[in-house]
């Protein structure tokens, strides 16, 4: 019997570029959806272009775009805007992350897109939302880290302020634009109303903000970068192994830390007066270092990781790219799976975390579409003649 994916059947039109639209898309894709990606005709998505890339082709494309048809259609010739307004009338979801006011240049925004399609749900992601003063400002990812608090809370204390490793804002927001089209999805289920989804990377970042915003709200006071520390918990941190360079160790509450104490060998750190509490151990967290640093100098990170774990601390290497392809538990959940692209045989892909009855784990990605590959069968399907096509083509409709 074959497995139905849970968004089967579910058509999007993907008007999205580079990475926070393509993320929410592909995450749509993986769960069942049709996605449609609309490209400009002379050089498509942006991040066709962008590095890394592997035997002619641009992994940061391909990572986001697997399984997509790709329909090209120039925008500002009007034989293109009607096919658009033909796709919009057959599809379920539309998801677009242009600025604010682009699509209405083109009578496609929401309002105008309930016309066509009384049903259909619409997906806007922007840097600041559709509304506010700032609403038509461009942003890019490092600008949502910055406004949005994160980069204030990360780093070393006495250093700059630093934004994260890989581009949450961005990521993120997909996150969330896709948590809001299941919702309406549903939503239109029981109701058969259509929907406008407003999503910001802005407010995204904001809403991540957590324990540290809370602290804020609590004393008034901004709270300061603590490096790999915990802003409240400790020890809570990174400490360095005689064999390579960290070790996490993550201890919350006073029973862990008399067991790890007692694990380590060094019950009179947990007898110490400075460290009895929570608190305490808050207010001397330099010196509980310190002592747990030279604690930790005398074995290996593996031998530290194998007593800890003993002990059920929790504990973890901090691991590089090539040990996290290599981890037991990231192969086991299929995290890593086969790109179905013939160049890339050798190159792996970033699964779906999200695992469900309805949907297998594991298996492959689908090949990125090349530009254009797919329009001229999704213009057939949309009832144009060869004739309409070839006209298409000659004007740079399409």
């Amino acid at each position: 019997m074959t497995q139905t994916k849970p968004l089967a059947g579910v058509k999007i039109l993907d008007m999205t570029r580079v990475l926070s639209g393509p993320y929410c898309t592909q995450t749509l894709f993986d769960l069942g959806a049709e996605v449609v990606k609309v490209e400009n005709p002379q050089h498509g998505d942006d991040s066709r272009l962008f590095e890394p890339f592997k035997s002619g082709k641009s992994l940061y494309f391909e990572a986001t775009n697997g399984g997509k048809k790709s329909l090209t259609l120039n925008l500002k010739n009007p034989a293109a805007v009607e096919v658009l307004k033909r796709l919009i009338a057959r599809t379920d979801v539309l998801v677009e992350n242009f600025r604010p006011g682009i699509m209405a240049k083109f009578g496609l925004d929401y309002e105008n897109a309930k016309k066509i399609n009384p049903k259909l749900i619409y997906a806007s992601i922007s840097g600041f939302g559709q509304t506010g003063p700032d609403a038509l400002k461009p942003s890019y990812d490092i600008l949502a880290q910055a406004r949005g608090g994160l980069m204030s809370l990360t780093g070393e204390p006495d250093g700059n302020p630093m934004m994260t490793g890989i581009s949450l804002s961005d990521v993120i927001a997909g996150v969330f634009a896709a948590t809001a089209i299941t919702t309406a999805l549903y939503h239109r289920e029981k109701t058969g109303e259509s929907e406008h989804i407003d999503i910001s990377m802005l407010d995204c970042q904001v809403a991540m903000l957590e324990s540290a915003m809370m602290r804020y709200q609590a004393t008034k006071i901004p709270p300061k970068r603590v490096g790999c520390r915990h802003a409240t918990e400790a020890p809570f941190q990174m400490f360095q192994a005689s064999d390579r360079p960290f070790v996490l160790a993550a201890i919350a509450g006073e029973a862990m830390f008399q067991r790890l104490c007692q694990a380590i060998g060094h019950a009179e750190i947990g007898a110490d007066p400075r460290f009895s509490t929570t608190a305490a151990r808050h207010d001397h967290i330099d010196e509980l270092g310190a002592a747990l640093q030279r604690v930790f100098d005398g074995k290996t990170a593996a031998e530290w990781v194998k007593l800890l774990e003993e002990n059920a601390i929790p504990v973890s290497l901090i691991h590089d790219l090539q040990e996290v392809e290599a981890d037991p538990q990231v192969q086991a959940r299929q995290m890593l799976i086969k790109s179905e692209s013939p160049e890339l045989t050798d190159v792996k892909m970033i699964a779906c975390p999200i695992k469900m009855t309805s949907l297998p784990a594991g298996g492959s990605r689908p090949a990125a579409p090349e530009l254009g590959q797919d329009t001229t069968t999704v213009l057939r399907d949309l009832g144009f003649s060869g004739e309409e096509i070839e006209n298409m083509k000659q004007s740079g409709a399409i």
